[in-house]
């Protein structure tokens, strides 16, 4: 597929997203062509924009990254329009700020590239860990402009931009302390003791940082922790680190409601979100509500009642996108999101540079693992843990992370393919 041949599907992206947003007028009974023009417009100006990035810095990238994106980013904004018009409005700007934010570091990188070089995971940590002490920052209710959490009111999220940074700090950690990590952490005859004595503060800073994670968000931690386990794996193809991960998983699973009243709160919504309709169980039961109304081919867009599931912008936007487009819908969204999936993994399997490798393979983790788990946290598989997913969901942090997803996968393939 040529770049022009992006461009064309990138536009059908945004006829889709105006072809929707005409018909949630319509299903209002007004008649409004300007917001289904200005949706055509910000689709084809942003994915336009990082195309014509990519041509200029990355012409060997893959090519079906891109239309897959946007066609998330249409469903995703017709969704928004449908339930917010003022954060229709905000979402754009935040997609159009995001694209410019993902050509620009494409041009940063385009000249040295993304190799690493020796103890490159110290700015990565401090950046962590400055992430990870900024403050809630807020404005009364209306307006928070910093907090660990996602919601209408909150624009900046921390623990969005750290889920990245931290899988280009286990990329590079992984990349340049190979050996280490493959003879479990003990001495061998490869490893000089003074290479040893070197990894161990970098580990300690990197728990520190994870400390600092599961206090602000247990839920960023787990995925946190889930990214590291698997990398290592790929990293040393030691088979102890996947099992660590899910001991790790299994335990807090078992101990956890009994360290943390909220766990215990959202194990026993899970099991019976039916008898707390006005509690907390009402955030699963009207979700499951939503994907019923939906059946097999929706209410069609506007003449649902998403309005009705909490958080259908963020983190239960997948009821929502269900409830009007059905399950037909959300089979095409979660085909999408697979289908980027596996191009990330394809990209890393080609991969001749161990950091190349680990650095595709862990975003492609990130962006599978928090869909698999925001999904299954919708329709009940997962105990009280729907998150918002970038490109779907509203927020200013999550779309800049979609973006940068983007701009990474593509600059390690073009990279690879040079």
């Amino acid at each position: 597929m040529s770049r022009r041949a992006e461009f064309v599907f990138v536009c059908g992206s945004g006829g889709l997203a105006a072809f929707g947003v005409l018909l949630v007028n319509l299903a209002r009974e007004e008649v409004r062509a300007m917001p289904a023009l200005a949706a055509f417009l910000v689709l084809a100006v942003a994915f336009g924009l990082l195309i014509v990035a990519l041509r200029a810095w990355a012409p060997d990238a893959t090519p079906l990254l891109i239309p897959t994106a946007s066609i998330l980013a249409a469903v995703g904004l017709v969704t928004i329009y449908r339930l917010d018009e003022d954060l229709a409005s905000l979402h754009s700007w935040w997609l159009l700020l995001s694209a410019t934010m993902s050509a620009l570091w494409l041009y940063a990188v385009s000249e040295k590239g993304l190799g690493h070089r020796g103890g490159g995971w110290w700015p990565l940590v401090t950046l962590a860990a400055g992430l990870v002490a900024i403050p809630s920052l807020g404005s009364g209710s209306d307006l928070i402009w910093v907090a660990w959490e996602s919601g209408p009111a909150v624009v900046l999220n921390p623990g969005e931009i750290v889920k990245l940074v931290t899988v280009a700090l286990f990329a590079t950690l992984l990349s340049e302390r190979q050996a280490f990590f493959s003879a479990g952490g003990r001495y061998t005859a490869s490893l000089h003791p003074a290479r040893v004595t070197t990894v161990w503060p970098s580990l300690v800073l990197l728990g520190l940082v994870l400390i600092g994670v599961a206090i602000r968000d247990s839920g960023t931690s787990m995925i946190v922790l889930g990214m590291f386990c698997v990398m290592a794996y790929m990293a040393t193809d030691r088979a102890a680190y996947l099992v660590g991960g899910l001991g790790a998983g299994l335990l807090w699973l078992v101990a956890g409601p009994w360290l943390s009243g909220g766990l215990q709160t959202r194990i026993t919504v899970w099991t019976d979100p039916w008898n707390q309709p006005e509690g907390p169980g009402n955030r699963l039961a009207e979700g499951l509500y939503g994907l019923g109304a939906g059946s097999l081919s929706g209410t069609g867009p506007g003449l649902g009642d998403p309005g009705l599931i909490p958080e259908s912008t963020t983190g239960l936007v997948f009821a929502a996108v269900g409830e009007e487009l059905g399950l037909a819908g959300t089979v095409v969204v979660l085909a999408a999101y697979a289908l980027m999936v596996v191009i990330g993994f394809g990209i890393a399997l080609r991969a001749r540079q161990v950091f190349h490798k680990l650095l595709a393979g862990g975003i492609s983790l990130l962006l599978g693992g928090q869909t698999a788990v925001s999904v299954a946290g919708v329709v009940g598989l997962l105990p009280g843990t729907a998150m918002p997913i970038p490109f779907l969901s509203y927020g200013l942090s999550l779309t800049m992370a979609g973006f940068v997803i983007l701009a990474v996968l593509a600059r390690v393939s073009h990279e690879e393919r040079v």
